[in-house]
């Protein structure tokens, strides 16, 4: 992938979302964010598939939940560290270093990973909160999944520009 424009943006795109899982994870109470995507989004979601004849895409979600759950696996922790994979992927190619561009995937997963690190030592000096080998295992599984699809994503798109170039041709 080129090297993008506006690298400011995703540096600090990526530096409030950082802040934003550090703020996370020093909150005594995130009950209510909780509760929004259980039940609000949850609930949302679910009806939304029920109505769209799409209740085999809501039972292997559901499935995938359990799944996960029975395997240690915080799907939170999956979730926003997929997110700050794919904001570090970007940060990181949009950079004016070759070698940060280069390595763009592994550079993210490192640092990812470092900073998932140091939130997990952070939690284990705060009286309620509980830092846990599962929390940094599932940081590290999202921040793989996120630059899994990064790749599986350019390798399509380059696809279909060679296609389209030799339908040009």
């Amino acid at each position: 992938m080129g090297r993008m424009k506006n690298s400011r943006i995703f540096v600090a795109a990526t530096v409030l979302y950082a802040v934003l899982i550090f703020y996370l994870s020093v909150t005594s109470n995130i009950g209510n964010l909780k509760h929004f995507l259980n039940i609000t989004l949850g609930h949302v979601t679910r009806d939304g598939l029920i109505a769209s004849n799409l209740s085999f895409v809501l039972k292997f979600l559901v499935d995938s939940l359990n799944f996960a759950e029975r395997q240690s696996i915080d799907p939170g922790h999956v979730g926003v560290y997929f997110g700050f994979g794919i904001l570090l992927y970007l940060m990181f190619v949009s950079s004016r270093n070759k070698m940060l561009v280069k390595y763009s995937a592994a550079c993210a997963i490192f640092t990812g990973t470092a900073y998932g690190i140091l939130n997990e030592v952070f939690q284990m000096y705060l009286p309620y909160r509980t830092s846990t080998l599962a929390d940094a295992l599932s940081n590290l599984l999202g921040l793989v999944f996120a630059q899994l699809l990064i790749i599986v994503f350019v390798l399509v798109l380059s696809q279909v520009q060679n296609r389209k170039k030799s339908y040009e041709l």
